[in-house]
């Protein structure tokens, strides 16, 4: 049995004792008012019941708040994952490809030049196209890839690149060739 008893000022008079759950059984019942005082052994003066106990109403707020401000950071990063997603997704694809084929070739091609242009620069890619992609003996690949270039000054406009690639059987990806990428500066005349 716990050793504590807490006095209660109530109307005018002294009350108790009481343990801290009868306390706060009758403030959260509504028996008794959430300003009312208390006093125990040690304290030289009466204080606020609210230092003894929570009410439920304040507890209530405070879940609420806590709701609230945890609704409002859920909203702002779904805002964010829903800018940025399709950037993330397209990063995720030119740095991590295994398989030995066309898209995985284009893929990396993407990425070998867009860690050389800056990962920031306004680039926007052709969509894939098988003819885009030339295997060559020895495990190596060329990719012409042609893009829409942003730049922060000027004005955009449409380059082509052709990026080699060497693909390693030890790491299962397709590094960068010797021999990077020269760019044209405007697209070839049909």
């Amino acid at each position: 049995m716990s050793q504590e008893r807490y006095f209660l000022y109530l109307h005018g008079t002294q009350r108790g004792p009481y343990t801290v759950g009868q306390i706060g059984h009758m403030v959260n019942s509504g028996i008794v008012h959430s300003e009312a005082m208390f006093w125990c052994e040690g304290l030289e003066q009466w204080q606020p019941v609210t230092q003894l106990i929570v009410p439920k109403e304040e507890v209530k707020r405070r879940r609420l708040h806590f709701g609230a401000g945890t609704l409002g950071t859920f909203a702002v990063l779904a805002l964010v994952v829903w800018l940025f997603m399709p950037t993330l997704r397209e990063g995720w694809r030119e740095q991590h490809q295994v398989d030995k084929d066309q898209a995985s070739a284009y893929w990396r091609a993407r990425g070998v030049l867009r860690e050389n242009l800056g990962w920031f620069s306004g680039v926007h890619f052709r969509d894939f196209d098988p003819a885009q992609v030339t295997f060559l003996e020895g495990d190596r690949a060329s990719v012409e890839l042609e893009a829409q270039v942003s730049p922060v000054v000027g004005e955009s406009h449409l380059t082509r690149w052709k990026v080699d690639l060497q693909y390693d059987k030890r790491l299962r990806m397709w590094m960068a060739a010797e021999s990077a990428y020269p760019p044209s500066e405007s697209p070839p005349s049909e």
